[in-house]
């Protein structure tokens, strides 16, 4: 018993040397005795294929696990989300996994602008700037001097004191330092737009790869449900609760199924007529939602300009604060709505289960990003006279009733994310908490008709995934602003940890997690692509304020960047950057990408008609088993027949 297991653990073992041995005696043809012989012969010689011995590896690897056991402590959330995922699946621990990457999406954020940004403007001295000379663009207001009430109503809307801390884009003005080596204003203008620009990638490169592993999957490659009934159950599962949550989700696993399969018979018995009528349904039931999310759109774009217009001249700290924040209030209101209308008219339209969840999740998130790109646009309208009339703007190239017009757009950003957290907690409070206590305590038949919560998925990766978009919105006019998402995150993370735990019932329509992290990522790049293009015309079109800000003297923010670059770089590098950025290095760069998306386009052809090869070629064997055995079957009786007489 000893030998055994001291030849698991060495088996067992993490070392390269060992498993390279026993993989040479493992891949050898010979009988097992011949393989113990060789093994007991290579211990006794000393048989050592690496430099890096069995026994160095025998010291070394109690530390390293020892390391590994001090790194899990500080993995975030780490025991709590193997609860989460023992007690109610995959599925629902991918959320709260998806929490934990946004969390150290915006550590790294924080970082990074810690660094490059705000401990230089702190440590270095400022150079000073008169704006008097730019008068009336470069008019600077003095802040108000408020009263207790009037600074915690300062909290709320990022004015007043709030408005020249660290965590607006007035507050900072050039640093140089090092020599003129380092320069705050181009570390500013490049460290959010480089990692926006990293972030952008990194998802696009997750959601393609998860993309293509499950095109090649296609309907009929699913595991059927004969598979499913007499293979598909764990015996390991030994606990009560975890094999009846494990029955439920067997359960529901095969009625989706078969739910699917019996839309698909009933669609190949309908007839053309029928076909057509829904067919007309479907437009006609489409065009009501467009009119639905075209009138939301249109309400944004009112309370929108109601509240720029409105709140300047307020002088009621209280009806200030309610114009301010009627924007968000519009904007919950229509995403509250829109999509309980969305999921009562998909019912009628004759599509399959899976395609009713994934259609609405569409819907919702195009009017999630839809809204906020009306937002937006409306800001631009109002702020910086894009596509409107241009008198307000003729004179600074922005609206003079806002001397610093980034920090008010980042102001409202940091409005929308404060409102957002709040409506989130609002609602656990007095929603939800009252909801289960009124479930938990009395029989009464209303209360027993609304139940208890579901745990809505696809909403609340939204509901992050819209928090998450505004961040990166004004990042670069509200540099802290991850800080505080960090913290709406870390209470957010909690309050659903209690809610799924006590409060919430978990839905029955259960998802693969691979589908969910292509779904994440996927929402998470179309989020991130809704304001990294508005925030690059800005970089690169609109006029910087004159009264404020680090880019005083320059007709755009960009102009900075090729100021330096062109006093830094060789004639040579500056030859081919000019090229680079010229129309013909643009449609040469697009010509080359041309030519790789067709690569991997033929690629990805190729390989779904190999896996449908393939596919035929298991048929074609499993076939070929079948032949086998019938003959088999038949040659066995026959031999029966002829010995019997």
């Amino acid at each position: 018993m000893n030998e055994t297991n001291s030849e698991t653990w060495k088996i067992g073992d993490k070392s390269r040397g060992t498993r390279v041995k026993y993989n040479e005696l493992r891949n050898n043809p010979v009988p097992m005795k011949e393989k113990r012989r060789l093994r007991e012969v290579r211990q006794s010689e000393g048989y050592n294929p690496s430099f890096w011995t069995h026994k160095h590896y025998s010291c070394v690897w109690p530390y390293w696990n020892k390391g590994e056991q001090v790194i899990s402590i500080f993995k975030l959330w780490g025991k709590t989300l193997i609860a989460i995922r023992a007690k109610f699946g995959s599925s629902i621990s991918s959320y709260f996994l998806f929490l934990r990457f946004l969390m150290l999406l915006n550590l790294a954020s924080l970082i990074l602008t810690t660094g490059f940004i705000i401990l230089p403007t702190i440590l270095l001295s400022k150079t000073e700037h008169n704006h008097s000379s730019l008068a009336p663009c470069g008019n600077s207001s003095a802040f108000p001097n408020h009263t207790l009430p009037g600074r915690l109503l300062d909290v709320f809307t990022g004015e007043g004191f709030m408005q020249d801390t660290f965590l607006f884009y007035g507050h900072y003005g050039d640093v140089v330092g090092f020599d003129n080596a380092f320069s705050v204003r181009l570390s500013y203008l490049l460290t959010p737009f480089v990692f926006l620009l990293i972030c952008s990638l990194l998802l696009l490169q997750r959601t393609v790869k998860g993309i293509t592993q499950r095109r090649v999957r296609s309907r009929h490659y699913r595991t059927s449900i004969s598979s499913k009934v007499f293979s598909g159950w764990d015996f390991c599962v030994r606990e009560t609760g975890t094999s009846v949550l494990k029955q439920k989700r067997f359960s529901n696993d095969i009625k989706s199924d078969l739910a699917e399969e019996h839309w698909y018979m009933l669609t190949t018995q309908q007839s053309l007529g029928v076909k057509v009528r829904i067919f007309a349904l479907r437009v006609f039931l489409n065009g009501i939602i467009l009119a639905l999310m075209a009138g939301g759109f249109y309400f944004i774009y009112l309370a929108t300009g109601v509240s720029q217009g409105y709140q300047k001249r307020s002088d009621d700290p209280i009806l200030s604060l309610m114009t301010q924040y009627l924007v968000p209030v519009v904007i919950s209101l229509v995403l509250l709505i829109l999509p309980y209308s969305f999921m009562l008219l998909v019912k009628f339209e004759g599509l399959s289960p899976s395609a009713e969840i994934t259609l609405t999740l569409v819907r919702c998130v195009f009017l999630r990003l839809g809204t906020l790109g009306i937002f937006l646009f409306s800001l631009g309208q109002t702020i910086l006279c894009v596509g409107g009339t241009k008198a307000p703007c003729e004179i600074c190239g922005y609206n003079m009733q806002f001397q610093c017009w980034e920090t008010s757009v980042g102001q409202e950003f940091y409005k929308l994310s404060m409102f957002h957290f709040l409506e989130l907690l609002a609602e656990f409070l007095f929603l939800k908490l009252p909801r289960s206590f009124l479930f938990s305590r009395y029989q009464c038949r209303l209360i027993r008709w609304l139940g208890k919560e579901k745990f809505v998925l696809s909403q609340n990766v939204l509901d992050m995934v819209y928090g998450q978009t505004l961040v990166w919105g004004g990042m670069f006019y509200t540099p802290l602003l991850p800080l505080l998402n960090l913290i709406f995150i870390f209470i957010t993370f909690y309050i659903k940890k209690f809610s799924v735990f006590h409060l919430y019932d978990v839905s029955q329509r259960l998802f693969q997690e691979s589908t969910l992290r292509i779904m994440f990522h996927f929402v998470l790049f179309l989020g991130l692509m809704t304001v990294f293009l508005p925030l690059t015309y800005l970089l690169t079109s609109a006029r910087p304020s004159r009264s404020c800000g680090l880019f005083t003297d320059y007709n755009t923010p960009w102009e900075a960047v090729k100021n330096r670059t062109h006093s830094a770089l060789p004639p040579t590098a500056l030859t081919v950057l000019t090229y680079l950025t010229s129309d013909i290095g643009a449609y040469s760069l697009l010509l080359i990408l041309i030519l790789v998306l067709t690569c991997y386009v033929s690629r990805v052809r190729q390989n779904e008609l190999d896996v449908e090869l393939l596919k035929e070629h298991l048929s074609n064997q499993i076939e070929d088993k079948e032949f086998l055995v019938r003959r088999l079957r038949k040659e066995e009786d026959i031999q029966s027949h002829t010995v019997d007489p």
